[in-house]
């Protein structure tokens, strides 16, 4: 049988499908895509896609790809707009090692190229959606806080609303990861802390994460404390008799002043709002879903249920899954999402955002009758940014540490719920936003049967949420009058609270494995010490010898914290300090080795000590349980032996 042209196409095709870095949905979109597209010979020689009669030309000329990776430093990555037939790429990567992705708005350019012959960019992975973009950043980035962004010739001019949507994301996504890095840097090691210090309410308590499934179809109402809450704030009684209503601490005191009580209480805060909670009329009925890294007054606070939750990070989700059988909550930066998450682990359907603006509507950002209701918002007269004027109780509630509330912060324009007009919304809030348009892309693929729904009437429009009043949701909503001991009394039938012996076997072995980071690490130490004296020598041979221990020592340390991923977060901050002050001496390969000699001993060490530190913390916690009579009561309200770092920064709000 001839191999006609046809069978020919259809098999570069596979070929390029097969061994490409493609995620599913950018996969499916080429696989099904038609183009009019096709590849051609301007007269030059070099291969070049045409789109409607537009050449989208070749590369960037060596000298301009030279210049823009000189420009961008180090700790970067790039993002090329536009496929083409791979020349930009292709150039870029003749220059840098940085990570790269390319970024193609029409899957069909892709599939022309595809069909075109072998493709030999199989290592850079090409998304067509931001979506997905969004999804692989972490991975491509690799931590990097900076990006930059590289248009193929041609694609800015034919592809102008992609072009502007793929720059918006990008900033969003590097903005992003600088809130992300920088609250991991300032709050990892105090979440440690709180843990510890809130392990014996463990021994009283149960988990919120037991319940997973059991409310399948039961409406959940996730409450924030949005400008625009005072819209529905009544309508939210109507719905705790219809499904379950979810408070976070900045709303509770919104909800009270309505005369709404609400099921559940969400609480994730690693600073001190114990003082803001105490007094609801409701704070000793109420379900108190408080995370185990809040703060250790907060979680006190109350006798109403305590059913924990703890959220799935890295650092916390190993241990605590193999301590408490579930795994944690996906959360981004807001308590918002963590009672979002709770409510889809339940099963709830719909779930309805209420008070959720993020934005700042009508000047205001938070709503009357909750405990902010006085701060104050205003364009600044550059009519770029926004200036700020907190109220007192949220100064002296969220300035407890060195970091203080920021007065100005970039403003964001986004579009507004109802689909009319902007809002005034900031990097913080389109984190948050950004998190909920991807969990309900998510939702739709793997539960297409729950309804998410925005009833905010106010604020920033949510992608993925349909939009509806409070009172068309409720309407034929049948009445299921839950209560919060409903909750309880069904917890308590799938968990029991955590013996003292439990607790202290958990602490001894996470302190048997810090021992096991501490002792890798000084390894590592002591091998750097050896390979410097090698370098000085300028010996080959025991620089050799030196060097292919230390590769086996790296991976021993690198299985050891991964076992113990504790010692992660309490290292993070020194770590980051340590890399960031190491200077580079000179320019050949021996000051290169020598700095890396260097650097890796001073990063062991900081990794000894942190291991050492947290060693120690849980020999004493493991003595605690050892003798129960030593322990506070979790309902005692003693929380004043447990330390609190001053260094804290406020979390976005809900």
């Amino acid at each position: 049988m001839p191999v006609t042209e046809s069978i020919l196409t259809a098999q570069f095709l596979a070929n390029n499908l097969a061994r490409a870095s493609l995620l599913e949905e950018t996969r499916r979109l080429i696989s099904e895509a038609t183009s009019d597209a096709c590849v051609v010979d301007p007269g030059d020689g070099v291969p070049t896609l045409s789109v409607r009669g537009q050449l989208l030309t070749g590369a960037l000329d060596e000298p301009s790809i030279f210049d823009l990776v000189r420009n961008a430093g180090s700790g970067v990555s790039f993002v090329v707009f536009g496929l083409g037939t791979g020349h930009t790429a292709r150039a870029l990567r003749g220059f840098t090692d940085a990570p790269l992705v390319i970024y193609k708005p029409d899957p069909g350019i892709v599939r022309a190229h595809f069909e075109s012959g072998p493709c030999d960019l199989n290592d850079i992975p090409i998304v067509c959606t931001t979506h997905e973009l969004t999804q692989i950043w972490p991975r491509i980035s690799h931590g990097n806080q900076n990006a930059t962004l590289v248009a193929t010739p041609g694609y800015s001019a034919l592809y102008v609303e992609q072009a502007q949507l793929l720059a918006e994301t990008l900033a969003q996504l590097v903005q992003r990861g600088s809130i992300n890095d920088a609250t991991h840097r300032l709050r990892a090691r105090t979440w440690i802390q709180d843990v510890l210090a809130n392990l014996d309410v463990l021994r009283e308590s149960r988990s919120f994460l037991a319940l997973a499934g059991q409310y399948r179809g039961v409406p959940a109402f996730i409450v924030g404390a949005g400008p625009s809450l005072g819209k529905n704030g009544p309508l939210l009684a109507e719905a705790a008799q219809k499904g379950l209503v979810f408070a976070v601490n900045s709303s509770a005191r919104a909800l009270a002043s309505y005369g709404v009580e609400p099921q559940i209480l969400a609480c994730m805060e690693s600073i001190d709002v114990s003082h803001l909670l105490r007094g609801l009329p409701y704070i000793d009925r109420v379900v108190r879903a408080i995370s185990l890294t809040a703060h250790p007054q907060t979680i006190r606070t109350g006798r109403g249920p305590l059913l924990h939750v703890f959220e799935g990070i890295p650092q916390l989700n190993g241990p605590l899954s193999a301590l408490l059988g579930f795994s944690g909550l996906p959360v981004a930066g807001s308590v918002s999402t963590l009672a979002f998450a709770l409510a889809q682990r339940l099963g709830c359907s719909p779930i309805v955002l209420v008070g959720q603006d993020l934005a700042y509507t009508d000047g205001h950002a938070y709503a009357r009758g909750s405990a902010y209701e006085e701060s104050r918002v205003r364009l600044g007269a550059d009519g770029k940014t926004l200036e700020h004027d907190w109220c007192e109780t949220l100064k002296s509630t969220h300035n407890q540490g060195a970091m203080k509330m920021h007065h100005r912060e970039p403003l964001r324009e986004v579009p507004a719920w109802g689909g009319t007009g902007t809002v005034m919304s900031t990097i913080g809030f389109g984190a948050v936003r950004a998190w909920l348009e991807s969990a309900a892309t998510v939702i739709a693929k793997e539960c297409p049967e729950v309804r998410l729904v925005n009833a905010t009437e106010g604020g920033a429009r949510v992608a993925g949420f349909e939009e509806a009043s409070l009172s068309e949701v409720l309407t034929d909503m049948p009445q299921r009058g839950l209560r919060p001991t409903d909750l309880e009394r069904e917890a308590s039938g799938l968990t029991v609270p955590h013996s003292n012996a439990q607790l202290r076997d958990f602490c001894a072995e996470q302190a048997d494995l810090a021992r096991t980071v501490g002792r890798a690490a000084r390894r590592i130490r002591r091998l750097c010490g050896a390979a410097k004296l090698a370098l000085e020598k300028n010996d080959p041979r025991r620089i050799a010898l030196h060097f292919g221990k230390l590769e086996v020592a790296e991976r021993e340390l690198k299985n050891a914290v991964a076992a113990m991923p504790f010692v992660d977060a309490w290292a993070h901050t020194n770590i980051d300090s340590a890399v960031t002050t190491s200077q580079k001496t000179g320019h050949d390969e021996h000051d290169n080795a020598t700095h890396a000699i260097a650097l890796e001993s001073s990063v062991a060490s900081v990794i000894e000590d942190a291991a050492r530190e947290l060693e120690a913390e849980l020999r004493s916690r493991a003595r605690d349980f050892a003798e129960p009579s030593a322990s506070s009561s979790p309902r005692d309200g003693n929380a004043a032996t447990f330390k609190q770092p001053a260094s804290e920064q406020e979390r976005p709000r809900s």
